[in-house]
């Protein structure tokens, strides 16, 4: 997950390079806890990511150097590509898509962190406690997830608008969904041996 927030920074730097002066600074806002510091717990997310980790047992040296699976190096290539390469509003809503499946005031029945930290503590035995990354995400992602629908009041006029924001949450998601699938076939793997 640590290089998963390292690719988010990459793609909301590329989305922000490319919007409206009035949707950077909404980015600034989120990128400035995401990066520099989060209020709720005095570090930026990379830490928080690379903190948890150890709860798992692993280093920082060792995170540092892994070997990453190829589906989470393809999906990384695929959101940076859409964080670049895509029109400004489809590439805020294929980065702000992620903020909203992740949040439990819109997802029913707790978005991914919850459920993540839910699991982690009842199937993996983790001390609820030390889950600091997740239980961090389970709090702000439920702000960060109105960043869409501030940008889609601010700068959505036009049917063409509403589909740009569609193809890039609907790229977004199916990037999510080989991602995910990746480090299921990864953890697969590592049970069986």
């Amino acid at each position: 997950m640590a290089h998963y927030v390292c690719n988010r920074r990459d793609c909301w730097g590329y989305v922000q390079g490319s919007a409206p002066l009035g949707v950077k600074r909404l980015i600034w806002e989120h990128e400035s806890e995401e990066l520099v510091c989060d209020p709720r717990v005095g570090i930026d997310h990379f830490t928080l990511a690379t903190r948890e980790a150890r709860v798992l047992g692993l280093t920082a040296d060792e995170i540092e150097r892994g070997e990453l699976l190829p589906g989470a190096v393809a999906a990384f290539w695929s959101w940076r590509s859409l964080a670049k390469d895509r029109p400004w509003l489809e590439a805020v809503a294929a980065s702000c898509v992620l903020e909203i499946r992740n949040s439990s005031a819109v997802i029913r029945g707790g978005g991914l962190a919850q459920r993540i930290r839910k699991k982690l503590i009842e199937e993996a035995g983790l001390p609820a406690e030390q889950l600091i990354n997740q239980s961090t995400h389970v709090q702000a992602d439920v702000s960060h997830a109105d960043l869409l629908s501030r940008v889609v009041e601010g700068y959505v006029r036009e049917p063409e608008d509403e589909a740009a924001v569609m193809r890039g949450v609907r790229d977004s998601l199916i990037i999510d969904r080989a991602f995910r699938g990746a480090l299921g076939l990864g953890l697969r793997n590592v049970e069986s041996g």
